[in-house]
């Protein structure tokens, strides 16, 4: 329990430092950390410490003072707010002994919410015999897996990056220039994880650079792939791939994205690192149902994905739109007024766009290899829950 408390006490420690809680030994021991690949493990654990911390709050109504939300207030006060023991214990009227007393006791209670997440199979089980505290944990880190990729603007992405960057290098003289080839450059990737990558890449050029002239940021696009290359003079060419190292950090977050990179030495000791990414299409969806709720809902599922949604709530005007936007994609409902989906399937293959588009069959009742001999490219099983669409969906794209 000891070396668990320690741990706890060095990721409250650092909680506002991204880079440091990456790789702590709380990242890899919590499951619910440990096995989301698809999210930074430094954002997640930070995340779960605060909704743990947050599980502590008795509610409104309990005085600040109060035995029972002293545990919370002073994890919040210390770690989150970054208060001293003294602000807190006159804060809280009790005397700095009592404040210590009571924070060791609230690092006993946040140890086990924490420990209690590692009662069930996994990190998608059911939380329902779980406490309180530690079903809100789950279920927030749950919604967080569920995130996985985003259509992302790289140019704005890297923009604010360097805007951030830009306050630790006015400490040191450094002004970063970014010389973007296009206003926009779309990529699909995991949004929080690549801006981390960003920002710890740029935190060591801002620290390393020793060049008389800035370093250099050039975002270039060509055959359907961007390129992002950072050049910078460094004291001495990156070796440094420690995890806690930014640099590391950066190239360790890269890697687990599936992300293509390499570094190489310039002229007079400059440093060059490239990062490739490839484009992305934005695709034509066209969404045929006569329930317009599950139109907008759909279109919800896709907000942020690289998908231009149209509805259309009757064959006529289903007909009609698929000559207009000529659509890459057709989700398509069977149980419709005057004509059923199979009808309007048949209808749209009779069109030259309707023959070009992928057509996914959207039915309660489920038969897929039905609406595969009827000349479906892909089917739907009502109702349809948001990663069981964008999965379908990707499959289908690359097929295409």
């Amino acid at each position: 329990m000891e070396n668990y408390l320690a741990e706890l006490r060095s990721a409250l420690s650092h909680f506002h430092d991204l880079a440091y809680l990456e790789n702590h030994p709380l990242a890899r021991k919590l499951s619910l950390v440990a096995q989301a690949p698809d999210l930074s493990r430094g954002q997640l654990l930070r995340r779960m410490l605060h909704l743990a911390i947050d599980a502590l709050d008795p509610g409104p109504g309990t005085p600040p003072s109060a035995p029972e939300a002293r545990p919370y207030q002073l994890l919040r006060g210390r770690y989150i707010l970054q208060q001293s023991m003294i602000e807190l214990a006159s804060q809280l009227n009790i005397s700095r002994r009592q404040a210590y007393r009571d924070l060791r006791r609230a690092l006993e209670a946040l140890a086990q919410i924490l420990r209690d997440s590692e009662i069930t199979e996994g990190p998608f089980s059911s939380h329902e015999a779980l406490p309180s505290a530690m079903a809100r944990v789950r279920a927030e880190v749950s919604r967080l897996q569920s995130v996985s990729q985003q259509n992302v603007d790289l140019v704005e992405l890297v923009s604010q990056a360097i805007q951030s960057a830009q306050r630790l290098g006015q400490d040191r003289g450094v002004e970063i220039q970014f010389l973007p080839e296009a206003e926009r450059v779309p990529i699909l990737v995991n949004r929080v994880m690549l801006r981390q990558a960003i920002l710890n890449l740029l935190s060591h050029i801002v620290q390393a650079h020793r060049g008389a002239s800035p370093p250099l940021v050039r975002l270039t696009r060509a055959g359907g792939v961007a390129k992002l290359r950072f050049r910078y003079v460094p004291e001495r060419f990156p070796e440094d791939t420690l995890p806690e190292h930014p640099y590391g950090v950066a190239l360790q977050l890269l890697d687990s994205m599936g992300c293509e990179w390499q570094s190489q030495g310039l002229p007079q000791g400059g440093v060059e690192m490239t990062i490739s990414f490839p484009l992305v299409r934005v695709r034509r969806l066209l969404i045929i149902d006569d329930n317009k709720g599950l139109i907008r809902l759909f279109e919800r599922y896709l907000e942020g994905h690289p998908y231009q949604v149209y509805g259309a709530t009757q064959a006529s005007e289903a007909l009609e739109l698929i000559t207009q936007v000529k659509p890459d994609m057709v989700i398509l409902d069977v149980m419709m007024p005057n004509q059923d989906g199979w009808e309007v399937l048949e209808a749209l293959r009779r069109t030259e766009e309707g023959r070009r588009a992928l057509v996914i069959i959207c039915s309660i009742i489920n038969d897929p290899q039905f609406a595969f001999a009827l000349g479906a490219d892909g089917f739907l099983h009502k109702p349809v829950d948001r990663i069981t669409l964008l999965q379908t969906l990707a499959r289908l794209s690359s097929k295409a």
